[in-house]
């Protein structure tokens, strides 16, 4: 019997099942679900009785609906039900799994299903993402206009939703799969990130070479590989090669070396020599990150025949910026831009046109010197030449950005005592991954802290004379130890971006800086200590600790990077824990050999 109006899965589960003298044959466990036209249908309700399963077809069910369910059957005629897996069961299938909204572009999780009437069957119209479900399942039908509206309904219809599960293509529409194909590649990249990796394998997978080419290109590049070594080698191969040489370059290189090899030979040949020709470069170098797709034109072509050639030749490349002069022999001679190109006469020369001081960079320059090239030359892509001034290939501003968002990030956990874990997000890594990152610095705070307790313990007969003096260790031990950590990210911070251009004056101008906070913060913790304590001597013993602790620490933090930088270390590594741990210590040290020079004067 079909399903007037509409109901929620919820409010049927446990659900008791009448027959037709009334009695209760069981309740409602899961019902059964079968792919229909437009929606998946209802075939059978699954049943417990003396926790036992049976099984009612949906014609032998007489009522359906919110208040009853009855069946036409009595207790001896229902057929048990043996679990099966490839049946399609709602509840245990669906609910609380995750699809993706193809409208929203997002991942999100099946709370619930909304049942309707159809065309003479019950069918599955829509799933519940919001909050109402909760009350649904406690039995609460009416909750009120105040939890209405915070707990507002958020049904998503069934032609918007593609599931992620092998298992439910049996009852997915078609237009989804269409639709998914049709957002932005980094849309996609989004929802692959946030569900399992054989979810997004099986994303990734149902989608056409190109778009999935795009998409991948968009993923952290562990995720690109794990994903990759996946797939089949014919179709990992095909989806690399609609990948831009420098992107498939750096995926190969994540790769195991017999599985990189395994793709490159289902490679056409040409599209394999451009990736291996990327592949012989250090990461983080110019090479290891440029791109051998770009157009070049004799300096003897007429702008006229530029212009049509061009037409033909940027179809297959990426991003054009700038058309790039060679000789005869391949070697850079000058350059040009589009809209120089656009607005000259078009009987003109390249070579009349061309700017000949060409920016270029070897293709052994570090990541950060062409990150500042761009920035000083007003840039968007930096040409890469050999000695002898053979272009070979060109460095973009958005390979640069990516680059550079990713040390940027490494900085700060750097700053902040941990480390990046794998793909980048918390969710996407195991627990022991995060605590491999995290404890070698709380091991190092930790070793800080014991010194820390053996400075005090030396002390121990200065603290029993005058105990008050414990009452400002935690000031002390944390003005010091923030003082530092400020001077020592500034500093790191100008390191990375080259930014000081006199370093003498750079460090002058922070110990000023630094004496003067001292001064400040030492004259309002001795007041403090005088208004507090009512001791003057304390005051001053409090004021002039703090004036050399924050002193000292800011001489620590500026010597700790730069010495750092010279041998060769990222100064990044210094900035947050070393540098902090270490001023708590000599913070206390000061304190301590303060109080111990006025101790008459204490007691």
């Amino acid at each position: 019997m079909p399903l007037f109006g509409e109901i929620f899965l919820s409010e049927i589960i446990a659900k008791p099942v009448y027959d037709p003298k009334g009695e209760i044959v069981g309740k409602v466990r899961d019902i059964i679900v079968v792919k229909g036209n437009p929606f998946p249908k209802l075939s059978a309700l699954i049943i417990e009785r003396q926790k036992k399963l049976f099984y009612i077809d949906i014609k032998d069910i007489n009522l359906f609906n919110k208040i009853i369910i009855s069946t036409h059957l009595y207790c001896q005629e229902i057929q048990p039900y043996h679990p099966n897996e490839e049946d399609l069961l709602a509840f245990r299938d669906i609910i609380d799994k995750q699809i993706v909204d193809v409208n929203g572009a997002k991942v999100v999780k099946v709370n619930d299903i909304k049942l309707e009437g159809y065309d003479g069957d019950t069918v599955l119209s829509a799933v519940d993402i919001g909050k109402r479900w909760k009350f649904r399942r406690i039995g609460i039908r009416k909750i009120g206009k105040i939890f209405e509206s915070r707990f507002p309904p958020h049904l998503i219809s069934w032609n918007y939703i593609q599931p992620l599960k092998p298992k439910l293509e049996s009852i997915a529409l078609t237009v989804p799969r269409h639709m998914v194909s049709e957002l932005h590649p980094a849309d996609i990249a989004e929802i692959i990130s946030q569900v399992s990796m054989d979810e997004g394998t099986h994303i990734l997978k149902d989608l056409d070479v190109e778009t999935a080419a795009e998409a991948l290109s968009e993923l952290e590049p562990e995720k690109q590989a794990e994903i990759i070594s996946r797939i089949e080698t014919e179709k990992a191969a095909d989806i690399i090669e609609e990948m831009t040489p420098d992107d498939a370059a750096d995926l190969l290189g994540d790769l195991p070396v017999e599985k990189a090899k395994e793709i490159l030979e289902h490679i056409e040949k040409e599209e394999a020599e451009d990736i291996q020709e990327l592949l012989v470069h250090k990461e983080d170098t110019a090479g290891g990150v440029m791109t051998n797709e770009f157009i070049s034109y004799n300096p003897n072509i007429l702008v006229r025949d530029a212009i049509n050639n061009f037409k033909k030749d940027a179809e297959d490349i990426e991003t054009v910026y700038y058309i790039y002069v060679v000789d005869e022999n391949e070697k850079l001679v000058g350059v040009t831009s589009l809209r120089e190109l656009l607005l000259a006469d078009p009987l003109d020369k390249l070579s009349d046109i061309m700017t000949k001081k060409v920016i270029t960079v070897s293709p052994d320059e570090e990541v950060n010197i062409l990150s500042e090239m761009l920035s000083k030359y007003n840039l968007v892509a930096l040409p890469v030449v050999d000695e002898e001034g053979h272009i070979l290939g060109i460095v973009t501003v958005d390979d640069i950005l990516d680059i550079i968002e990713k040390e940027a990030t490494e900085d700060i956990f750097k700053v902040a005592g941990t480390s990046e874990i794998k793909y980048g997000r918390i969710e996407d890594a195991k627990p022991i991954e995060v605590v491999k990152s995290r404890i070698p610095w709380l091991i190092l705070c930790l070793l800080g802290g014991l010194i820390s307790s053996l400075v005090i313990g030396k002390f121990e007969d200065i603290l029993t004379s005058v105990v008050v003096l414990a009452a400002f260790i935690p000031v002390i031990m944390g003005m010091a130890g923030n003082a530092g950590l400020q001077v020592s990210t500034t500093m790191v911070r100008s390191i990375a971006l080259n930014s000081i251009s006199n370093f003498w004056k750079y460090v002058a101008k922070e110990i000023l800086s630094g004496l003067i906070i001292a001064f400040i913060t030492g004259v309002t913790i001795a007041v403090a200590a005088l208004l507090l304590k009512g001791m003057p001597m304390l005051g001053a013993v409090v004021g002039l600790s703090m004036f050399l602790s924050i002193t000292s620490s800011t001489l620590l933090a500026l010597l700790t990077p730069t010495l750092a930088h010279k041998i060769g270390i990222d100064p990044a590594v210094t900035a947050g824990p070393f540098v902090t741990v270490f001023n708590d210590i000599l913070g206390l040290s000061i304190y301590f050999t303060v109080a111990t020079i006025f101790m008459k004067f204490l007691i």
